[in-house]
């Protein structure tokens, strides 16, 4: 992967997880919630987290590639 395309895709996960109130942990790549981590709990909420933020980058995703399509088709025009 591009290392560009890492940190743009890097950044708009802690974007988002910042804004779902998770942390991003850049050394691990991982989103953990606030819950105590080593325990059954927070791994279980960990998981949780990183499918919440992880359709939501899906998502963010779906939506800049379909603006990039739709300004590549209007200026075609």
């Amino acid at each position: 992967m591009d290392i560009n395309a890492k940190i743009a895709l890097n950044s708009l996960k802690m974007e988002i997880a910042n804004k779902l109130g998770y942390n991003y942990n850049t050394i691990t790549d991982r989103v953990e919630s606030n819950a105590p981590q080593n325990t059954l709990m927070g791994h279980a909420k960990n998981v949780l987290a990183g499918e919440e933020v992880g359709g939501q980058v899906n998502k963010r995703l779906v939506e800049i590639g379909e603006k990039s399509l739709l300004y590549k088709y209007n200026s075609q025009k």
